[in-house]
């Protein structure tokens, strides 16, 4: 009689699989870590919040306050968890967790179908360390779900170059493309390079039919897009502050060598985390590139009509390719450099030492930054802008006499919390941002406040430009008609409360 374990085959546990797991297992790790260290919301994620909780799910297809900007479909999404489940860091960081959770995930399913072995295992391992990723994947804005939604587009969509498409291949890549439209406004790019890619393939390939399929698809997409731009997107194309604010961030036309070098050592290390030699991270992404065109020309294509569209659209001014605002980039950098350990092995593949040693020199080479910057991160959070001590310690403190001041990027975030500390009914004053361009205007804030006995002043996202620091130049002029009495601080976050004596 044949045994059960015959009818059941025991799948083998191979080197590669447990690293996949490993990897896995260390970047959700990493992500959950970060997640929970239950940070207070920065300045700018205030901002953003105090529009998701203080509106209507209607309000938020009217231009959001303080200059924000999201897809609107992101901002639904917020509203509703904060709806069912209050309001707190944790549900406002919620659906970019899932977000980073899935982004995780989806990387691993598009490496299985464009990397092999080392280079699958390089990248994913660069993927799930990568620090910008991680900590994004806390942050209450829309960047990680950029990300997520590239990458499940281009899981639905690769396996059309590599096989004959079914119909259902079409219908679920067309409503995905819909909806990622409404969640991520850089999904545009990654819509018209697969568009366009997919239009190419299908005419080398002559199949007529499924070329009308794509073009139909591409239609549906632009009329969704239009209707997107009507209620969204075209409040943040004529906002002339965000303009002004991202002015040095688009490609330059005429091309600018400056700018590319600038790009190069500023972005690089910041996008993957790697600090040194910025420039052979460009070289080994364009070998990566060279070496997926050898394997698979339509793929190779996608990824680079994919950038060409993201250029181009910041060549005319439409979106920043630098930042924040360019995390949705980071994953098909992180693939070509993992095709570019295969292109190495594969030049060695007769020298097995070599390619060995190589490998694990290069492997060493783009992994040391990223686990240098994340590990102690994991072990002891960073806690920047961490308003919330300094509010429960104002509170505490609080007389009926106090006055307060709130700098004017300090101010979102005590908006948001003052309801948690029983001060929403404070009455303070604030500095505006036009006064950073004549700072002898932000004394002139104080007028009010000149013969009080116990004034708070309270800062965060301290601004500096060039020798000037906001709370250095406003407490250096306190101190010269008052006296400082008390000054609260916790270690490593950047806010500071100070009393002041003004009586005098």
């Amino acid at each position: 009689m044949k045994s059960m374990s015959g009818y059941f085959p025991k799948k083998t546990i191979t080197f590669e699989r447990a690293s996949i797991g490993i990897l896995l297992i260390l970047g959700l790790v990493l992500r959950l870590r970060q997640y929970l260290s239950v940070r207070s919301l920065w300045a700018d994620e205030a901002m953003l919040a105090l529009n998701i909780v203080n509106r209507s799910f209607g309000e938020l297809f009217q231009p959001l306050d303080f200059n924000q900007g999201a897809p609107i479909g992101f901002l639904l999404v917020e509203k509703f968890f904060h709806t069912i489940l209050g309001r707190h860091e944790l549900v406002l960081r919620f659906f970019p967790f899932l977000a980073g959770l899935a982004a995780l995930g989806l990387f691993y399913l598009l490496l299985k179908q464009i990397t092999h072995r080392t280079g699958m295992l390089v990248a994913l391992a660069l993927f799930a360390v990568n620090p910008q990723l991680v900590y994004y994947t806390s942050e209450s804005k829309q960047y990680i779900v950029d990300v997520m939604v590239w990458l499940a587009i281009l899981v639905l969509a690769l396996p059309l170059f590599q096989r004959p498409p079914r119909r259902q291949d079409f219908l679920i890549l067309a409503v995905a493309g819909m909806l990622a439209l409404w969640l991520s406004h850089p999904a545009l790019f990654a819509l018209a390079g697969i568009g366009i890619a997919l239009c190419i393939h299908f005419l080398q390939k002559r199949t007529m039919a499924d070329l009308g399929w794509i073009i139909i698809i591409g239609i549906f997409w632009l009329a969704n897009f239009a209707l997107l731009y009507f209620i969204n997107v075209r409040n943040l194309s004529n906002n002339s502050y965000l303009n002004h604010y991202w002015a040095n961030e688009f490609f330059p036309i005429p091309p600018d060598l400056s700018w590319f070098m600038t790009y190069v050592s500023e972005n690089i290390p910041l996008q993957f985390g790697i600090p040194y030699l910025p420039g052979l991270v460009v070289i080994l992404i364009f070998a990566g590139w060279f070496w997926l065109y050898v394997e698979s020309r339509p793929v190779a294509w996608t990824f680079a009509l994919i950038t060409v569209f993201a250029f181009a659209a910041s060549a005319l001014q439409l979106y920043p390719v630098k930042g924040r605002l360019a995390l949705f980039l980071i994953p098909l950098g992180i693939i070509l450099l993992g095709k570019s350990v295969e292109l190495v092995q594969k030049r060695f593949v007769d020298k097995k030492v070599t390619a060995t040693m190589v490998t694990l020199a290069l492997g060493a080479y783009l992994l040391y930054g990223p686990l240098s910057t994340s590990i102690p991160l994991f072990i002891t959070p960073k806690y920047f802008e961490h308003m919330r001590p300094y509010l429960d310690y104002l509170s505490a403190s609080w007389k009926a006499d106090d006055e307060l001041f709130v700098s004017f990027w300090a101010e979102p975030a005590f908006q948001y919390y003052a309801p948690f500390y029983h001060l929403e009914d404070v009455q303070y004053i604030s500095s505006l941002e036009e006064d950073y361009l004549t700072p002898q205007i932000l004394q002139t804030r104080f007028a009010p406040l000149l013969g009080k006995k116990r004034v708070w002043v309270l800062f965060s996202h301290v601004y500096e430009q060039g020798s000037f620091n906001e709370r250095d130049f406003v407490i250096a002029y306190l101190d010269e008609i008052g006296t400082k009495t008390r000054e609260f601080r916790v270690p490593n976050a950047s806010v500071y409360l100070f009393l002041f004596d003004l009586s005098q």
